[in-house]
């Protein structure tokens, strides 16, 4: 049995001071209408879910969180899990912070960075992402690479200036 329709919700969570709480919802589970509304709202950080049961009945509770800060909301722009979002030009934008990141390293004299120090700045899944954006460039004649020695880091040269990473023990 459902209590409030969405565009309720909406209104009330609009409305509401932090702190406040509403049974929107009773029974076994929400309807679908008011549950994609409460899950939405819940996703941009405005309200938290819970449940209780009274008498044996199912009771769903939203209450009202504090307006989130800027830079909650920037975080919150990650897809959910499960979800897939990829623009149409996020893979030359990754390679072209990979890049940005050799050539920083090549003009001050820095090592190359490995694979995981990329991955982690630029924000890729792991070391194989960050290798593949390195091959990548050198496909695309950005940039040569040197692998002097299993002990060793790779000596990345930029194709366009000539400058080079410095060579440097692991």
């Amino acid at each position: 049995m459902t209590f409030m329709k969405p565009e309720q919700f909406r209104s009330w969570a609009e409305r509401a001071q932090p702190g406040e709480d509403v049974v929107y919802a009773e029974g076994v589970r929400p309807g679908d209408a008011i549950g994609a509304m409460v899950r939405s709202l819940h996703d941009a950080g405005l309200v938290a879910m819970t449940s209780k049961r009274v008498d044996g009945r199912l009771r769903f509770i939203a209450q009202r969180l504090p307006d989130p800060r800027p830079s909650q909301l920037r975080a919150r722009q990650v897809p959910q899990r499960g979800w897939f979002q990829l623009a149409a030009n996020d893979g030359a934008m990754t390679t072209r912070a990979v890049l940005r990141i050799l050539q920083q390293a090549a003009a001050r004299g820095l090592p190359c960075p490995t694979n995981e120090e990329l991955a982690k700045r630029v924000g890729l899944n792991g070391k194989v992402a960050a290798s593949y954006r390195v091959r990548r460039l050198v496909q695309l004649g950005k940039i040569s690479v040197e692998e002097p020695s299993p002990l060793e880091r790779r000596v990345v040269t930029i194709l366009a200036t000539g400058k080079q990473t410095q060579r440097a023990m692991l």
